[in-house]
């Protein structure tokens, strides 16, 4: 698939719009974009997602109606949800800010806070492709997450109403705290790459955004037909952690330094279990799992990259 797929008229958007994203607010956003949208002539309709559905009966009763630009105003797990049935389709996804994460907003273009204002934006830009990450054939944009990274993206899911993004450091407290270690393999192409003990693994498709501004944390970029790969050992200490922040690729992993990886392809092996999430949402728990970049299998709505992604 080419990574221009050129500009694309917009004669109808079909909303998928989570009303508790973010702590709520959904229903009154959805509304202010739909009329700067109706101005412009647009056609459109609003598809709810439901607490014990989630999005993905949205999306289809959208492309069932006839729809092929699905925009989604929710945070980065609203958008997991929607992935598989716009990926299947070829249709368009266009993602909107509203929930507590919002990298791939962030990442893809300008107003990654304000919704009406990346409305505005996405109703002049054309249709790119950007890659995919898939988990056991479940699609994720941002990130996955084993062990420790999924714990407290769990925990954040229990308890983030109010706190916006602090949440996420909160829950990553509370996570570092209570993990295990845990045995691991991690493979490519039959070649072991990591043996050892881990508490956590970070397989990233987007740059992830840490609070400190650290050189080279955001190496990972949604064109690049790789997945990045970054495992946190038993135990990290300061200078671990450093590493871990700004992604520094461990020479010769020792299980005392995060071992940094990118790939299109791979295999983790957990002794036991390990808890996944995919963009925040937990998908269980697991002993096999793969990983696949997907190369510029999403089409999205606007694609204008800042120096992170280079």
């Amino acid at each position: 698939m080419s990574g221009d797929i050129g500009d694309v008229s917009i004669d109808s958007v079909a909303f998928v719009v989570n009303p508790s994203s973010g702590g709520g607010g959904g229903d009154w956003l959805y509304l202010e974009i739909a009329r700067l949208l109706r101005e412009r002539g647009v056609w459109i309709a609003a598809f709810e997602t439901t607490r014990d559905g989630g999005a993905r009966p949205a999306v289809d009763a959208a492309l069932r109606a006839g729809f092929s630009e699905i925009w989604v105003l929710g945070g980065d797990g609203t958008i997991q949800e929607c992935l598989a049935p716009i990926v299947e389709a070829g249709a368009v996804l266009g993602p909107l800010p509203g929930g507590t994460s919002n990298r791939l907003v962030e990442v893809t273009g300008p107003a990654g806070d304000d919704p009406v204002e990346r409305a505005r934006w996405m109703l002049h830009r054309p249709v790119r492709a950007i890659d995919v990450g898939a988990c056991d054939c479940e699609l994720f944009t941002v990130r996955a997450g084993v062990g420790i990274e999924a714990l407290a993206a769990r925990l954040t899911e229990d308890d983030k109403s109010g706190l916006g993004s602090l949440a996420y450091v909160v829950a990553g407290v509370k996570a570092a705290q209570s993990a295990e270690p845990m045995a691991v393999e991690l493979t490519a192409d039959g070649e072991v790459l990591y043996e050892g003990l881990m508490l956590g693994a970070v397989i990233t498709n987007l740059p992830i955004g840490v609070a400190l501004k650290v050189p080279g944390v955001d190496r990972a970029a949604p064109t690049d037909g790789n997945l990045h790969v970054t495992i946190i050992p038993e135990k990290p200490d300061f200078r671990v952690l450093w590493q871990w922040l700004s992604r520094q690729r461990a020479a010769e992993p020792d299980g005392s330094t995060v071992f940094w990886h990118a790939g299109p392809h791979y295999r983790l092996s957990v002794e036991g279990e390990a808890e996944v999430h995919l963009d925040g949402q937990a998908v269980g728990t697991r002993s096999e799992i793969d990983f696949e970049c997907r190369h510029k299998a999403l089409r999205i709505r606007g694609l204008h990259f800042g120096s992170g992604t280079a």
